[in-house]
């Protein structure tokens, strides 16, 4: 970004009534870009709960916006939901003394493929596994409309599986085909490593997921499930290279 360029950055999270502390994984990546600089603000704002999205752009004093959805990939919510909430035409939207820029999903940048696969082996060998013995299994959310959501997810599961560094490259979703709850027809016996696509450790990752594997929330294992020695990684919004992922986002953006 030029010097003295004033720009600001919005980061817009999913976020859950029931669960508000799924928030603090976007929460935290807001910090962390504040204190990265240069950007003269960043904040969080939420689709399920406050602070929301219909006035995520009041009060801010920069001419330029980026509009970040921190999502593990595109979708409904991402291509529709948002930007209808915000007001948003598109990847620019022009407004009076104000150019706001909407990015694609964070999740699906190039570079999350290999942090997924560096955080999926990671764990394996802290677990005592040997990743080119272990099947990986990833599992996103997914989608109950009709086309499902599942396109990014895929495109990772496949790059991850060209790295050729697992035995194994599974996908499954919790609200589409293939079902998580069905995940033993997915990989075959021996080390298993789950590695959620979600973003926030909210109630898919802490409630919905452990729970499929014979664990409570806040257990990782690894545990021995028909056969299968499972371990659980954590999703992507734990990872601290999103970080950078996002702010070369906004800086690709600006430079549009």
């Amino acid at each position: 970004m030029a010097a003295g360029r004033q720009a600001a950055i919005v980061l817009v999270g999913h976020g859950s009534a029931r669960h508000p502390d799924s928030a603090a994984p976007v929460l935290a990546l807001a910090e962390a870009l504040r204190a990265r600089g240069p950007w003269t603000e960043v904040r969080a704002a939420f689709m399920k709960q406050e602070p929301g999205l219909e006035h995520a752009l009041d009060g801010l004093e920069a001419a330029e916006v980026v509009v970040v959805p921190v999502f593990a990939g595109q979708g409904y919510y991402t291509d529709t939901l948002i930007p209808r909430a915000m007001g948003l035409d598109g990847a620019v939207t022009r407004r009076p003394g104000r150019l706001i820029r909407y990015t694609a999903a964070a999740g699906g940048h190039p570079r999350i493929p290999g942090v997924m696969a560096c955080r999926a082996s990671g764990t394996a060998t802290a677990a005592g596994m040997d990743p080119a013995a272990t099947r990986l299994l990833l599992i996103a959310h997914g989608s109950s409309r009709p086309g499902g959501s599942g396109a990014t997810p895929r495109a990772i599961a496949e790059a991850i599986a060209a790295m050729n560094h697992f035995a194994e490259v599974a996908l499954a979703f919790l609200e589409q085909e293939p079902l998580a709850t069905g995940w033993r027809d997915l990989v075959a016996p021996g080390a298993v490593v789950v590695l959620p696509l979600l973003v926030a450790q909210g109630m898919h990752a802490s409630q919905d997921i452990p729970p499929l594997f014979g664990l409570t929330a806040g257990q990782t294992g690894p545990v021995t499930v028909d056969g299968r020695r499972v371990v659980l990684s954590a999703g992507l919004g734990a990872e601290p290279e999103l970080v950078e992922i996002v702010a070369g986002m906004v800086t690709g953006a600006l430079a549009g």
